[in-house]
Formats: structure tokens, C-alpha cells, sequence
């Protein structure tokens, strides 16, 4: 049998030639709109949809074109396409199904695929992937609405620059966290430790906040509901969160007629939790990825916030 003898120059650049070409299990980042954990959007799926939208309202092109706005729709659909990958994620990690006949009911009770779709990024031809997709959010929400909690760390301030520095200064530990927090409460700013919250005592907060939605050791910077031009952010850092397994749980009874939109918003928001845990990266073509809103900004500055796994820091 002839040997074969393989020189270590032809090694290198075979190898160099793998990594060049994506070799692997890694999902390859050369024409993916987004990288969902190790599940690639492929950019042709988001412009399928763009095209689909604007071909389905002929006026709709030329007013973007107009006001410069054709990346923001973009960006919309790339952003909602991530969340329905996702939600898809999140449900079979958690056993959550959705019926055909429940998708049915759902576009009835919205007067049609027209109707449910009016005024919306989408056609009456993707109304029944949308509708699983909220669904989904939906049974995420009711699942565990009822049964989550968290404790957390917190301070504020006054600017995005501030709440960055004081941010990644509470991601480098504990300690460092305890600190910050003990110089802000003797200088009189809005400080302190072990607060608890549950979802189910204020469910239209939870569902507005990213608090639930963080690994324990994460940190999160955002400006306080309705202060985004007020100057007022809350930086937290998540010590502990809790969450029963949630079998049998419905919406809640005193939710009335509100549960169904609280449970879905609920479900949309612990998205984030699925995004830190399995990882999302979203083509620049795109913008950048916004992980406490889980959708897509222009630019890093015009994120909603930060969020700052234990063991990782800003750049």
C-alpha cells in the first residue's frame, strides 16, 4: 500500500482554506441574514418578504424611497424573522405547540388575512406563519406569567454614557456591583439591593421590562418606562430568577379581556432570555442587533440599552 506523506506547509493552508470557507458545524455567516444559535435566516428570506410587502402595495415603495426609509422596513423584517425563529426555539425547547385550527381561529377572530394584516410589515400571505408565531408567544407568556420572579441589584442614571460606565463596572462581579451601589446611596441617587419582583402581582409591567428575561449574573441597562427622553435609566443586575415549570397554567383570571395581548407581550419579552442563551447575530447589512427589544437598530448608539452577560464586557 503506497504511503501518502503530508507536509506541514499543506496542512496550514488546508486548514487555513477550512476556516476561510466556514468548515464545521458553525452555520455559515456568508449570506445569512441572522445567526440564530447554530440556524442561519438566509438574507433571501428577508427580501422575499420586503419584496412581497411593497409588490402588495405598489404605493408603498415610492413613500419609503420619499422619506428615505426603505433600510427601516428592512429592519423590521429581519427583526421580526429573528423573533419567529426564536419563538420556534423557545417552543421546542419547552414542548409548546400550536393547532392549524388554532392559527385558523386566530385569523378569523382578526377578520382575515386582510384584515389581520392592514397597516402591518406583512402580506394576507404570511398571515398564518405570523399568527403561529404569536401564538407561540402567547403560550410562552401563559406558561410563565403566573410563576416567574426575579431579584436583582439596581442604581440609575442620568445619561446613556453614565448608565454604560456604571453597567460594565456592575458586570465585573458582586463586589464590584455592592460598591457602586453603596457610593450611589451615600451621594443620595436612587440605589439598593435583593429587590423582588413577580410577573404575576404586576403582569403590564412585566411585560414592558426586560428584567425577566436575563440570565442571574446578567446585567441591564434601559431608561425607566416612559423616561427614554426624560434621561432616567435603571441599571440592574439580575442575582437570581425563579420559574415553576408552569404545566396546567392558563392566563390569568384577573388579566379579564387584557390577558391574551399581556400573555403574548409577556411571551414576546421572554424571547430575550431564548437570544442570550443560544446566541444572535445579525447581519450588518441590517444594522446591529438591539437584545433588550429584541429587534434591529440602525447603529450600536441607538440600541435601547445594554445587556451584559456575567463573565462578558462592552466594547
Amino acid at each position: 500500500m503506497r504511503s501518502v506523506i503530508v507536509r506541514p506547509r499543506l496542512i496550514v493552508a488546508l486548514l487555513a482554506a477550512c476556516l476561510l470557507a466556514g468548515c464545521g458545524s458553525q452555520p455559515s455567516r456568508v449570506g445569512s441574514a441572522a445567526l440564530v444559535g447554530d440556524q442561519a435566516i438566509p438574507v433571501s428570506t428577508v427580501e422575499q418578504r420586503f419584496e412581497a410587502v411593497v409588490r402588495d402595495r405598489p404605493r408603498l415603495r415610492e413613500q419609503l424611497e420619499q422619506q428615505g426609509r426603505e433600510d427601516e422596513l428592512a429592519r423590521q423584517i429581519a427583526a421580526f424573522t429573528v423573533r419567529q425563529k426564536l419563538a420556534d426555539v423557545a417552543a421546542g425547547r419547552q414542548n409548546l405547540h400550536v393547532s392549524e385550527q388554532e392559527v385558523t381561529e386566530w385569523v378569523q377572530q382578526q377578520g382575515g388575512p386582510e384584515a389581520a394584516t392592514e397597516g402591518t410589515i406583512f402580506t394576507p400571505a404570511e398571515v398564518r406563519s405570523v399568527a403561529r408565531s404569536l401564538l407561540l408567544m402567547r403560550e410562552l407568556g401563559s406558561k410563565h406569567l403566573s410563576n416567574t420572579s426575579v431579584v436583582f441589584d439596581y442604581t440609575s442614571a442620568t445619561s446613556r454614557a453614565e448608565a454604560k460606565r456604571k453597567a460594565q463596572r456592575m458586570a465585573r462581579g458582586p463586589e464590584q456591583a455592592a460598591e457602586l451601589i453603596r457610593e450611589d446611596k451615600a451621594a443620595g441617587g436612587s440605589a439598593g439591593s435583593g429587590r423582588e419582583l413577580s410577573a404575576a402581582n404586576s403582569p403590564s409591567f412585566a411585560a414592558r421590562t426586560p428584567l425577566f428575561a436575563a440570565e442571574p449574573g446578567t446585567v441591564l441597562a434601559f431608561p425607566g418606562p416612559g423616561q427614554r427622553s426624560a434621561g432616567q435609566w435603571l441599571v440592574a443586575r439580575i442575582t437570581e430568577r425563579h420559574t415553576g415549570n408552569g404545566e396546567g397554567q392558563s392566563d390569568t383570571p384577573s388579566l379579564g379581556r387584557q390577558g391574551a395581548q399581556l400573555t403574548q407581550a409577556f411571551g414576546a419579552r421572554l424571547l430575550g432570555l431564548t437570544a442570550q442563551r443560544v446566541g444572535v447575530e445579525l447581519s450588518p447589512r441590517y444594522g446591529v442587533w438591539d437584545p433588550l427589544e429584541l429587534t434591529a437598530a440602525p447603529e450600536k448608539g441607538q440600541t435601547t440599552g445594554f445587556r451584559i452577560p456575567e463573565g462578558s464586557s462592552l466594547s
